[in-house]
């Protein structure tokens, strides 16, 4: 549950440690005045104030707490397997059946008092055959009638009206621990089940404020007109990227052409760096867009706020200082600080419709 740091995508994940060209001193510190000036530059602003957006705003209701809450228990759920319980969907089973289709056994259609292990819902079984288990107990032994698919493959058995004698050998239900402190406690970073909660809920509104923050920034992305790019800036994202993968495809022990096919779905090289260079554009895009508002309104992150979200990255990455200056620039620090203020700001004079 901890707060996770803002993913960015590919490009921002693997190259915001580069070394940019503007707006360090000789000493390595960063003056923020003269980043946003140059990225403000390459830009013809458009409207960006009083936007209007559809707002997220997604309702924590009872039922939506409660089934968070339930997917945590979820994960450290046991099993309890009985010969007497009730079937219900999710429950896994074991079961016996044979099948047949005008009264005639077919081939392949019985377990032959093997056993069958089951989960019902998970849609293994055709439609209608693993919904008219549930209810059922263990030890029973009942008839289902199901309908096979016109294309299910076998010519004697496409469309075809089946019955299945099934027999219920044992039902194992999920038992999910008990929800208190204690289990908070040992299993969260939270000490008290109020404190999950709380979370939760700011969880759900830091998701909302982050949805609404880019459906703002895109519309007015959309009404600004990008003049050009820092053209050694977006040849070192595309090719320190593109290095970077091709590392990754290395520690695979695969070719960058199978790996980028397995992963992206691109299946050559000149498209991938295509890819690469889109991907490029649109992270500088923002961060032109950003720069250009706060130039225009006098924004800029004091040393606290970057300070702060430093500590909030190396909190979220689980970094030291030292570590996170290896894959993050001072500048992306103070970008990422500033970005927050500009976004506020935003928020703050956008319009939100229904």
């Amino acid at each position: 549950m901890k707060k996770k740091f803002k993913a960015v995508g590919l490009i921002a994940a693997l190259t915001m440690g580069l070394t940019l060209f503007t707006g360090c001193s000789k000493d390595g510190k960063v003056n923020q005045d003269d980043m946003v000036e140059k990225y403000a530059g390459y830009c013809e602003l458009g409207e960006y104030k009083g936007v209007e957006y559809v707002a997220s705003n997604i309702e924590v209701t009872d039922e939506v707490l409660e089934a968070e809450i339930n997917y945590l228990l979820s994960a450290y759920a046991t099993e309890a397997e009985s010969t007497t319980g009730v079937a219900e969907m999710g429950d896994k089973v074991n079961i016996d059946f044979i099948g047949s289709v005008d009264g005639v056994e077919f081939e392949g259609g019985s377990s032959e008092g093997m056993g069958y292990d089951l989960t019902l819902g998970s849609g293994t079984m055709i439609d209608g055959f693993e919904e008219q288990i549930a209810g059922h107990e263990a030890g029973e032994t009942f008839n289902i009638e199901v309908t096979f698919p016109e294309d299910y493959g076998k010519e004697d058995l496409n469309g075809k009206d089946a019955v299945f004698q099934i027999t219920i050998n044992t039902v194992t239900e999920m038992v999910l621990p008990e929800y208190n402190d204690e289990f908070v406690s040992t299993y969260t970073y939270f000490a008290t089940t109020e404190e999950l909660e709380n979370a939760i809920r700011e969880n759900y509104a830091e998701n909302d404020k982050n949805i609404n923050r880019a459906t703002i920034i895109e519309i007015i992305m959309d009404n600004t007109t990008i003049k050009e790019y820092p053209q050694k800036e977006l040849e070192k994202l595309i090719d320190e990227t593109m290095t970077s993968v091709e590392e990754e495809a290395a520690g695979y022990g695969m070719d960058m052409e199978t790996y980028i096919l397995t992963l992206y779905g691109i299946s050559t090289l000149e498209n991938f760096e295509i890819y690469i260079g889109g991907l490029a554009e649109d992270f500088l895009d923002e961060k032109i867009v950003i720069c250009a508002i706060a130039e225009a309104e006098g924004i800029r992150a004091t040393d606290e706020e970057i300070d702060a979200k430093k500590a909030e990255m190396m909190e979220s990455l689980n970094l030291s200082e030292e570590e996170l200056y290896k894959v993050y620039s001072k500048e992306d620090v103070m970008y990422y600080a500033l970005a927050d203020n500009v976004y506020d700001f935003l928020l703050e004079n956008a319009s939100p419709t229904e």
